[in-house]
């Protein structure tokens, strides 16, 4: 982990990419290579530097998640993607690691998260964040089925 880690941020918030940004920026080794805000800059800024890991938004617009996901392991195999959720449900982290994502992070975890997530990521793990304090919900980790009887209209 000698050598700097290269990230690209994918969210259409440009304020909190900034904040992100700032987070990751005191991360010793990383280096954040550049922001996108929509479909066509992330892909644009992909294919002139592809960096070690994409923090992708699941509501990126113009690209779901699962689709972007998929898109930038195939043409980037050297590339992790590491999706950013509002909901920390159990569909987001099934169906996240299912097309392809080395991790899934809450955003309202970042600030507390992102280095141990950058770090597993770095190690070749995968990433998955605790369970919620109080949540009844099953632990985050656990299998889900998937597939086409799945519901809800997600990003997926």
């Amino acid at each position: 982990m000698d050598h700097p880690y290269y990230i690209l941020l994918a969210d259409n918030h440009a304020g909190f990419r900034r904040a992100v940004r700032k987070i990751l920026e005191e991360i010793p080794g990383v280096k954040v290579t550049g922001e996108a805000g929509n479909r066509g800059e992330l892909f644009g800024l992909l294919q002139q530097s592809p960096p070690k890991l994409v923090i992708l938004d699941i509501s990126l617009p113009g690209l779901r998640a699962r689709e972007g996901t998929q898109l930038i392991t195939l043409h980037y195999p050297e590339t992790k993607v590491l999706l950013m959720v509002l909901d920390q449900g159990q569909e987001y982290l099934t169906y996240g690691l299912a097309a392809g994502a080395a991790g899934v992070l809450p955003k309202q975890y970042v600030g507390g998260q992102i280095g141990g997530a950058i770090t597993a990521l770095r190690q070749g793990k995968i990433y998955v964040p605790p369970q919620a304090p109080g949540k009844n919900s099953p632990p985050m980790a656990a299998p889900m089925a998937t597939g086409p009887g799945r519901k809800g209209g997600n990003n997926y």
